[in-house]
């Protein structure tokens, strides 16, 4: 008993002292004591790492990957403009190409029909319809129109078709003609019972439902005293000293139920060379009116960008007239894109339109 208590006495008297508090001075500002794992290092484990998943690093991957795979290293690259704002690493805007300026030609057009004019006028009898529209023309021209015909590009804009054509209508020059002429009974029609109602409310392979051609002579072709339009059959090969315009178009049902034409295309033969004509959307004499399918416009006159001069310039190919010259030569040097339709922008075409109203009689001028 008293061996096992002097044993006891003794591990008591052997084991360390505990360690003495930390005394703080009065003098100064009162802080917190310091945590014990500080004071008293090893006494807790570290904290376990953290789940890869959660809020942690990811997993280490295989030396194999690692060896195949090195994440790229971004590299600071110059900025094209000083002041223009540039995130670190991203590509460079590849530098828009200028063009120079190249003066186009110009085709003066001596006949052209309006396509807001273009109807079908019922008659008194059942399921035929006249053509009426109005054109203007600064040279003698003829007009002769085609149903369900056929037209053949090879052979000089030849046309052929199942049904017999009218007569051919002549007019002098001037401006605001009506087709047909009050005074000479139209012949010009539509017979929605003869001719099945597909092959006049669609195209199939360069057949047309409607086809309406202005023709006048060239007066620019030497040579051309002596010629006449009488001469020439409706629809024949166009001779290079004959200048034409072509309207293509098909037959529409409107709400109200009655028929109506839409126009197609347009075309021009002119020295022996056919061309297409294409709307520009934003000039002045297309906002009086619609023009056809897929009519689209801006609301002004003003140039989109400074919203002061007169819009002049086209942004091709989507033909957006809303920009005046300026701003579109201060523009091609920064950007390549429509500022309408947001589309690349492949050249610049600037137009000088003469507002002079003409002289009754008088040919109009082209734009150049």
């Amino acid at each position: 008993m008293g061996s096992s208590q002097s044993s006891e006495q003794r591990a008591r008297r052997q084991a360390p002292a505990p360690p003495v508090p930390p005394t703080y001075s009065t003098q100064g500002p009162a802080y917190p004591p310091p945590p014990v794992y500080a004071t008293t290092p090893g006494q807790y484990p570290p904290p376990p790492p953290a789940a890869p998943y959660n809020y942690g690093q990811p997993p280490s991957m295989p030396g194999a990957y690692q060896a195949l795979y090195r994440p790229p290293v971004p590299t600071p690259v110059p900025q094209q403009q000083p002041y223009a704002p540039q995130q670190f690493g991203q590509p460079p805007r590849p530098p828009v190409q200028t063009q120079e300026c190249q003066t186009t030609a110009t085709i003066r057009n001596q006949v052209n029909l309006k396509k807001q004019t273009l109807t079908l006028e019922a008659t008194a009898q059942q399921g035929i319809f006249n053509i009426t529209f109005s054109f203007d023309a600064s040279a003698p021209c003829r007009v002769t129109t085609f149903v369900c015909a056929h037209e053949d590009v090879r052979k000089a804009c030849k046309i052929t078709g199942p049904f017999p054509g009218a007569p051919a209508v002549s007019y002098p020059k001037g401006l605001n003609h009506k087709f047909p002429p009050s005074s000479v009974p139209s012949g010009h029609v539509v017979n929605t019972v003869k001719a099945p109602a597909r092959d006049l409310t669609s195209v199939n392979n360069d057949t047309f439902p409607v086809i309406i051609r202005l023709e006048a002579l060239n007066e620019d072709v030497p040579g051309e005293a002596g010629r006449s339009l009488e001469s020439l059959e409706p629809g024949c090969e166009l001779p290079h000293w004959v200048q034409s315009q072509t309207t293509y178009a098909r037959l529409v049902k409107e709400d109200d139920g009655s028929w109506g034409l839409r126009v197609i295309k347009q075309k021009i033969w002119v020295k022996g060379t056919a061309y297409e004509l294409q709307e520009i959307y934003g000039m002045e004499q297309n906002k009086a009116g619609g023009s056809g399918e897929g009519y689209e416009d801006v609301d002004g006159n003003e140039c989109v960008i400074c919203m002061s001069a007169p819009r002049d310039t086209t942004a091709l190919p989507c033909r957006h007239m809303c920009m005046c010259h300026g701003c579109a030569s201060a523009l091609k040097t920064q950007t390549n894109k429509c500022p309408i339709c947001r589309n690349e922008i492949e050249s610049l075409l600037h137009i000088k339109i003469n507002n002079k109203s003409p002289a009754p009689g008088a040919p109009g001028q082209a734009a150049a």
